[in-house]
């Protein structure tokens, strides 16, 4: 959920933390000072683990999908989309399931309000993206459900001082075709950008031949996504400021099918709105008031096929989708001492339907309270402590409070110390509560949130200028686990334990050579067993060797993938993964103020054939065989770019 925080803030200027592709806390100044738009900096500030992808190193390496973006870039990450570009993928962030991760469009929540399993990533697309910020761990206090692992914050680009624009084209060997731009101006009402992108991709197909059953016609997998919106922004005075975004993503995807396929698509509709007032009242006081609406909704059509290659309608135009609003309040006071009192209420309501896998429309509304206060410790002024508790109510589960403390501590010039402990829950999704389709559990409607507790600690140093290094290590236990039992969705005594250790070593510099590598280890079990819960990997590691001079650059990725396993029904445990994959871009900038750009990326540069997902596939004759779901393979994307 988002929140909507309560509080008077005076919003500091905090030094802000900051990307290469995953840059330095340190490196990043975090434009404009509102306190929605400072936090992640500040709670990296006070002990979380923070990383940021700035939109530059999109553009100069070719990336158009935020799943793109995360894959071998963030350590302590790993994304495996389904079938590449423009589709749902499986996520996890230090070991984690892809339910315990929140996903946030400037502040404003995306996650599919019905399944707690998709992610919302098959809309997105990076054009207007201005940096992407990756908070590791816990962080239920201020984003409240399903920040159990951590929170992705995409955030977009605003306005600008001064008027100006780009305008940028692609084509890649998937039948891939896109166009966007946008151009920012402003005028005694205030700033404002309009943008507007159209991508498309035939895709490819993602099962081998000999894996398709008679009855699935050979296709590929491929989308057609349209995003287009604005921002607008108003000075209204010292420290007062008017902030609005409109944003509609229209997408048509194909949906893949092993058997008993002809065709599958979905046709959605997705708008993001929201209208921010910040205040700074003094240097001790301010607040931000945001309101905020988001709906999904698609139209699913399915037509069967036969081995006879006899074709039925399943589902015409079969809508579902779900309504998102609320609206926050958060505020800052800072004592006299410099010690921060920081606090909030939210409110949020949402709606959600499936009229093709039966979900009952029904509406939760949520309210929740927080606090945190940071001391000022005039013994040891450079010790950084936050202390923090929030309260949320639900109109379907119970109630339920968390608690967090954190702590950034420096040991020397060159080393420092982060820790923080707490604990965060998940509500449950609305498939979980409402689902009355006789193929599938009963819902649930006295389902309790799942509670974990979370703690990380971790160094961080440099060894001169050049080189940076970070060692961490983090617990996780979830317990009130959503499952099924007799028939029907409901809380487990089982407890899920995950723990692992993540590094780090940056070498090189912000121009010439540069070696940046990670890699986690993630031991993720439920209790009783000794198996690794299916789809998250016990190891992923990536090296990335790059080149950048002031107009021009290359970027060489390995990314590894460690044995991953799933457990189907019928054929038992399953294990795919472990393979490596490379992936190269090169970019050069030329004209007057290096208006012009190009760049390669080549991905999957050995076209290897690997699987990013096992089922079982049942013929309606015979017995229950593997389904691999293939990667992309080699694709070749060309783009250029005019800034105006």
């Amino acid at each position: 959920m988002k929140r909507l925080c309560l509080l008077l803030a005076l919003v500091s200027p905090v030094s802000a933390l900051g990307a290469d592709h995953h840059m330095a806390l340190d490196e990043l100044v975090v434009q404009g000072s509102a306190l929605e738009e400072t936090l992640p900096s500040e709670l990296s500030d006070y002990g979380a683990e923070l990383e940021v992808i700035d939109g530059q190193e999109l553009e100069r390496t070719g990336v158009s999908d935020v799943g793109q973006a995360l894959q071998g870039n963030v350590p302590g990450i790993y994304l495996s989309p389904k079938t590449g570009r423009g589709d749902y993928a499986d996520i996890a962030i230090q070991g984690s399931r892809s339910q315990d991760v929140l996903w946030l469009v400037d502040g404003v929540r995306i996650n599919n309000r019905l399944f707690g399993s998709t992610s919302p990533l098959d809309s997105i697309s990076t054009h207007m993206v201005e940096r992407i910020e990756i908070l590791k761990g816990g962080q239920g206090l201020f984003y409240g459900t399903q920040a159990v692992a951590g929170v992705v914050n995409i955030v977009l680009r605003k306005p600008e001082k001064d008027s100006g624009g780009t305008l940028t084209g692609a084509i890649g060997s998937l039948g891939d075709r896109r166009l966007a731009g946008h151009v920012s101006n402003h005028n005694d009402y205030g700033r404002w950008l309009v943008f507007g992108e159209h991508d498309h991709s035939d895709g490819y197909q993602p099962y081998r031949d000999t894996a398709l059953q008679d009855s699935a016609r050979r296709q590929k997998r491929g989308f057609t996504r349209s995003s287009y919106g604005g921002r607008y922004q108003l000075d209204a005075g010292t420290g007062q400021s008017l902030n609005v975004l409109v944003l509609r993503n229209d997408v048509e995807a194909d949906f893949s099918r092993a058997s008993n396929n002809f065709k599958a698509v979905n046709d959605r509709d997705e708008h993001i709105v929201s209208l921010k007032w910040d205040h700074q009242v003094n240097e001790q006081n301010g607040y931000f008031i945001k309101a905020y609406w988001h709906d999904w909704w698609t139209d699913y059509t399915r037509l069967n096929m036969d081995a006879d290659r006899n074709i039925t309608l399943i589902s015409d135009r079969a809508e579902w989708g779900f309504d998102d609003y609320g609206i926050n309040l958060t505020g800052r006071h800072t004592t006299d001492d410099g010690s921060q009192l920081l606090g909030g209420v939210d409110y949020q309501r949402y709606q959600g339907e499936d009229y093709s896998l039966r979900i009952d429309g029904k509406t939760e509304a949520v309210t929740a309270g927080f606090v945190q206060y940071r001391p000022h410790l005039s013994f040891s002024p450079d010790t950084h402590l936050a202390l923090g508790a929030r309260y949320n109510h639900s109109n379907f589960a119970d109630d339920h409070s968390i608690w967090n403390i954190s702590l950034k501590q420096p040991l020397s010039r060159d080393l420092n110390l982060k820790a923080s402990v707490g604990t965060n829950f998940r509500l449950p999704s609305a498939f979980e509560m409402f689902v009355i389709d006789e193929d599938f559990p009963a819902g649930n409607e006295n389902l309790e949130p799942e509670e974990s507790i979370n703690s990380n600690v971790s160094l961080t140093g440099h060894i001169g200028r050049p080189v940076e290094w970070h060692l961490g290590g983090f617990y996780r236990e979830i317990d009130n686990l959503i499952t099924v039992q007799d028939g029907q969705y409901a809380n487990s005594n089982r407890t899920v334990r995950v723990h692992g250790a993540e590094a780090m070593l940056n070498l090189g510099g912000d121009r010439g050579w540069q070696l940046d590598l990670n890699a986690t280890w993630a031991d993720a079990r439920e209790g009783g067993s000794d198996e690794q819960i299916a789809d998250i990997p016990e190891w992923h590691a990536n090296a990335t060797l790059s080149w950048q001079g002031n107009d021009q650059g290359w970027q060489l990725n390995a990314r590894h993938t460690g044995e991953v396993a799933t457990t189907t029904a019928d054929i038992g445990r399953q294990s795919y993964g472990d393979h490596t994959l490379l992936s190269a871009s090169a970019w050069r900038q030329f004209g007057a103020d290096g208006a012009h750009r190009i760049t390669l990326r080549l991905e999957n540069l050995r076209d290897r054939q690997y699987a990013n997902g096992v089922a079982q596939a049942t013929p309606s004759k015979g017995d229950p065989y593997r389904l691999e779901t293939l990667g992309p393979p080699r694709n070749v994307q060309l783009e250029y770019s005019r800034s105006f």
